[in-house]
């Protein structure tokens, strides 16, 4: 049996979208704890409003990319 690998793309950008995703993931988690404990906080209700709209425009960029790298292909 084999076992077909794909290349890591080790880039620049690609290491820095990785931080920025593991970023996003640690604030939404520690934003979800906050929110349980007071759901009314305007502070917190404003910083998921950020992170919603940071993770919409993380969305388009990754979509852009992938569209691009589809015509790139054709």
């Amino acid at each position: 049996m084999t076992t077909a690998t794909t290349p890591v793309n080790n880039s620049p950008d690609r290491k820095r979208l990785r931080t920025i995703v593991k970023r996003l993931v640690i604030e939404l988690g520690y934003l979800e704890h906050c929110l349980a404990e007071n759901p009314q906080d305007a502070d917190f209700r404003a910083a998921v409003a950020s992170l919603d709209t940071a993770i919409d425009r993380l969305n388009q960029h990754l979509a852009n990319r992938r569209d691009r790298a589809t015509r790139r292909a054709a």
